[in-house]
């Protein structure tokens, strides 16, 4: 299969394009009735696209994060990103509701990895400005585990 542009005009790949093209970004803005305030807040959504033979062959899956389990479970946004502030269930005991706040307000907590995929070996992970990174599978884009990165700072000698 030839790909083709939005004029319907064939594009041939080259030959020696091989690999697979990791991307990531912000996909899903709505969860049940609530919707994100900013538009770097949506889960994160990430993209395949794997180049083998002059063909090539997409695929794409959400992150399957803490912070996406815990809303879609919720129907609704639970867990507060950049410019969206989420408020916890308000049906649950005043200490599950103290709880519930507290973990989904403070930035550490959100695991929504949606700005970049980098490798390290060979892993791959979800990346954000957030302290959590997620362990991927390239090639299924599944979710693995989820990493806190370890800051270790030497002085200088």
């Amino acid at each position: 299969a030839v790909p083709r542009t939005g004029h319907n005009t064939p594009v041939e790949l080259p030959s020696w394009l091989q690999g697979i093209l990791l991307r990531n970004g912000p996909g899903m803005h709505t969860v049940g009735e609530t919707q994100y305030n900013h538009w770097f807040d949506g889960l994160a959504l990430m993209h395949s696209f794997t180049f083998k033979n002059g063909e090539v062959y997409y695929r794409s899956k959400y992150l399957r994060s803490d912070t996406y389990n815990c809303n879609i479970e919720a129907n609704r946004i639970v867990v507060s990103e950049f410019g969206t502030m989420a408020y916890p269930d308000p049906c649950k005991n005043l200490f599950a509701k103290a709880f519930c706040y507290l973990s989904h307000t403070i930035p550490e907590f959100t695991d929504n990895c949606l700005i970049n995929i980098m490798k390290t070996g060979e892993d791959y992970y979800a990346t954000s400005e957030t302290n959590f990174i997620r362990k991927i599978n390239p090639h299924t884009l599944e979710t693995l585990e989820k990493v806190k990165p370890s800051m270790t700072h030497s002085s200088p000698k």
